[in-house]
């Protein structure tokens, strides 16, 4: 009796477990933009500031994909087509001047 007690138990403990892990797996990424505030390569987390004024914290480990870009001159046929841009610009005479033009662009291996 003693031991179909502790089968049950067992049983019981792995239906109430296992959807919690399940949800876990399942869970979407989020995103998160913002400045880097704090950054501790020993204990392996990074609190990051939104524009918003928002601290999220977030963990990492030996395995996260960190991918640099490298800021640095380049002309306007070096731009393409679904490049992520921040431009400032100034109307004058009933358009809009570029005033500045970045493009985050992926560093290449090795930078």
């Amino acid at each position: 009796m003693g031991r179909n007690l502790t089968c049950a138990a067992v049983i019981l403990a792995f239906f109430v477990v296992a959807p919690a892990l399940a949800q876990e797996k399942k869970a979407k990424p989020l995103k998160v933009s913002g400045d880097v505030g704090l950054l501790d390569t020993e204990k392996n987390y990074m609190i990051v500031v939104t524009k918003e004024g928002k601290l999220v914290t977030v963990d990492f480990d030996q395995k996260t994909k960190v991918t640099k870009y490298v800021p640095q001159p380049a002309k306007m046929s070096d731009i393409g087509l679904g490049e992520a841009a921040t431009i400032t610009y100034k109307a004058q005479g009933g358009k809009n001047i570029i005033d500045g033009l970045e493009v985050k662009v992926k560093a290449k291996k090795g930078e």
